[in-house]
């Protein structure tokens, strides 16, 4: 293997939430053009970075994802646990296995997350 081929821990981590209502904490961050109808979708962001050392990686990624989550504090949970609403962690990982934590994973099923892992 060539450096080229390299792991170099390369994550990309997003987090979009798609709701029948428009939420008003999360009104900054509306990817819908004004005045459209629903559904509305809302990006939490997008956070990418290199970490080849896997415990580290593991601490970031969940750092990564709980900021996220947080960024929902004061969302009604009736919105979030709406069933026309769908709220989305998207991850690109590298190649092997990567670690949640119970604490994350519980964060996410507290918001209704759906997990997408492109790996």
């Amino acid at each position: 293997m060539d450096d080229s081929d390299a792991d170099n821990g390369h994550v990309i981590v997003s987090f979009d939430v798609s709701t029948a209502v428009r939420v008003g904490e999360l009104e900054q961050l509306l990817r819908t053009e004004p005045g459209s109808a629903p559904p509305f979708s809302y990006h939490l962001g997008t956070v990418t970075f290199d970490e080849p050392n896997w415990e580290a990686r593991a601490d970031k990624l969940n750092a990564v994802i709980l900021d996220f989550v947080d960024r929902l504090h004061g969302v009604s949970p009736a919105v979030l646990n709406s069933p026309e609403t769908f709220v989305r962690l998207f991850m690109t990982l590298p190649a092997g296995a990567e670690t949640l934590d119970a604490g994350t994973v519980k964060r996410l099923a507290d918001v209704g997350a759906t997990i997408w892992i492109d790996a």
